[in-house]
């Protein structure tokens, strides 16, 4: 056999070996996708850092942080230039995924309306979601019956 021929097996064996490593995909954007839901530690900036947008972008595309001076677990923020990665986009109000019904909390809101839409009990909804104050929910919350 000769010199020519063992190249260019060894380079078409090369080129077979180098096809089925895994690849990963680059995304355009934000490394957390379009929605982003708030962990309990979490604060505004360390979620800026982790997605890889500026703090000040990260206001933009949610309004209502400047207004209120914290955000607690279970909350949507909107993460912005994030990809879109096929799960579902949350708005505010009712809706329904993979796992079944979820209502994003909307200014004015509260617990008890929210309690009266799906028919379920307040308690049951402070249970199942972790709030401790029924009186205290916030716009973008999180909340499954």
């Amino acid at each position: 056999m000769s010199a020519k021929r063992i190249i260019q097996i060894s380079l078409i064996l090369t080129l077979l070996l180098v096809s089925m490593l895994p690849v990963k995909n680059a995304d355009a954007g934000s490394a957390c996708g379009s929605t982003y839901i708030v962990q309990r530690g979490d604060w505004l900036a360390k979620i800026a850092r982790r997605c890889g947008v500026t703090l000040s972008s990260l206001y933009a595309a949610n309004p209502w942080t400047r207004y209120s001076r914290y955000i607690y677990p279970s909350q949507m923020l909107v993460i912005p230039g994030g990809y879109y990665d096929g799960g579902p986009v949350y708005s505010c109000g009712p809706g329904y995924d993979y796992y079944g019904s979820y209502y994003v909390v909307c200014r004015g809101d509260t617990l008890g309306g929210i309690a009266m839409y799906y028919g379920v009990n307040v308690k049951y909804l402070q249970w199942n979601n972790g709030i401790a104050n029924a009186n205290l929910i916030y716009p973008g919350q999180f909340i499954r019956p």
